[in-house]
């Protein structure tokens, strides 16, 4: 799946740090905040989630550099039906 290079660039500038909003603005990009979807296993939901950004259908989530967080993210983002981009940074 392409990604639009202005979300890629709006994606770019929130791993480097950026607000969301202004990333996305700056990009002319829409975002939304704590948005609910559903987590699946085995190809059925088994519970809703809130992610904290979804931009142009891309799940934001952000790591710090606890492994344990990292694991937990992949594990959540492998349960999303949806795109995710994990940001880490620095606790």
């Amino acid at each position: 799946m392409s990604v639009p290079a202005s979300v890629d660039r709006a994606l770019a500038r929130i791993a480097q740090g950026a607000d969301v909003p202004v990333a996305c603005a700056a990009e002319g990009v829409g975002c939304q905040a704590d948005v609910v979807v559903d987590a699946h296993y085995d190809g059925k939901p088994v519970c809703t989630v809130t992610l904290p950004w979804v931009v142009e259908g891309h799940a934001v989530l952000f790591a710090d550099d606890s492994a344990v967080a990292e694991e937990r993210l992949r594990s959540l983002a492998s349960a999303l039906a949806m795109p995710v981009c994990i940001v880490r940074r620095a606790a």
